[in-house]
């Protein structure tokens, strides 16, 4: 804080898991989350979970909470293999601190992806709903990927 300005720090931690995008900082939210387009935010989470964080610690709480209870499985490469995509949002509201005007606030965020790392059946020996699973992770980076060459041209 300053003496014109209030900052507020807030984080949301999703992953997404078989095409659905699930909550991971509550754990009591059992439906997906849905992606809308709202006209002055532009594309959202509905329903998201956004914790206030005041400093580092609570931020890394946050990651590692999340982080324990992303979709992971043993693979034969991997004891604990990641089976999601994950992003955590931290999110920076720059606002003054009298309210008796009009001022513009200011927002920023910053979003760290984590990917679900590509499978090769050969070498997982995945079968079933693994090596069915690991196809969908091998689909969504490759659109990944074309989207990112698409962008670059």
């Amino acid at each position: 804080m300053t003496d014109d300005y209030v900052f507020d720090v807030s984080a949301s931690y999703v992953e997404i898991y078989n095409e659905n995008i699930k909550d991971l900082l509550n754990p009591n939210k059992r439906d997906y989350l849905d992606l809308r387009d709202d006209p002055i935010k532009g594309l959202v989470l509905s329903g998201v979970t956004k914790k206030e964080v005041h400093n580092i610690k609570d931020l890394m709480r946050l990651l590692v909470t999340g982080n324990s209870r992303r979709t992971t499985e043993s693979t034969k490469a991997n004891s604990e293999s990641s089976r999601s995509h994950a992003i955590l949002q931290v999110t920076v509201q720059k606002k003054p601190v009298t309210a008796n005007y009009k001022v513009q606030q200011y927002t920023g965020k910053l979003s760290m992806i984590d990917l679900a790392g590509s499978e090769r059946g050969t070498v997982t020996e995945n079968r079933g709903l693994r090596l069915r699973e690991g196809a969908k992770i091998n689909r969504s980076l490759l659109a990944l990927a074309n989207c990112i060459n698409a962008l670059g041209d």
